[in-house]
């Protein structure tokens, strides 16, 4: 059986890997085999001519694309992995095998055709930008180091541009949209999703 591929997408900040997480628990715990991974994974070395992570041609979109269907063919692909604090690519690769489900999450999964008609199904987390911002402004500072200046200075010149361009016009594209994590999440999987079993 090829797997069910589906896409968690949206703002810097709006709880994709939250919920991606939930989803992958909630899908397991129906018999499901699934994994999640995250377009994250793409990015380029930092030494690219465009460091602006909210570009996409910051990622290797393409190579995304390539691995996605590499997966709806049923076979096991490998992928890049990226640290933030280091801001490169490492050596460490990820093998993804094509199980029963496959989770993805990331900022401009619905705005690259050829990403979009991978996903079996798009999910879209609809939530607005001042709470996008408060938990990108805790997160940076806790996981990746950051110091609140730098933050708010790439909010402002990078992530909200970035975000009115190549993620807010294209929300349209998903078949669900939530602007929280449902709290009965089995119930959300078995009623919206429609998985098997």
């Amino acid at each position: 059986m090829k797997p069910l591929l589906i896409a968690v997408a949206g703002a810097s900040g709006s709880g994709k890997t939250t919920v991606a997480n939930a989803l992958l628990q909630g899908i397991q715990s129906q018999g499901l085999t699934a994994t999640l991974f995250s377009q994250d994974n793409f990015y380029n070395p930092i030494g690219h001519p465009l460091s602006n992570y909210d570009e996409p041609q910051a990622l290797e979109l393409d190579l995304l694309a390539k691995k996605l269907n590499e997966l709806k063919q049923g076979l096991a692909t490998e992928i890049p992995t990226y640290d933030f604090v280091v801001h490169r690519r490492q050596q460490e690769t990820l093998i993804i095998e094509p199980l029963d489900v496959i989770l993805v999450e990331g900022l401009f999964l619905l705005s690259q055709p050829n990403l979009v008609s991978a996903f079996d199904i798009k999910i879209y987390l609809d939530v607005p930008q001042e709470i996008c911002f408060q938990r990108r402004f805790e997160r940076d500072q806790i996981e990746r180091g950051r110091e609140p200046d730098d933050i708010r200075r790439q909010y402002n010149d990078q992530v909200r541009p970035g975000f009115e361009r190549h993620i807010a016009p294209y929300r349209d594209q998903a078949d669900i949209r939530i602007d929280a994590l449902p709290s009965d999440v089995k119930s959300f999987i078995k009623n919206r999703l429609n998985l098997p079993r």
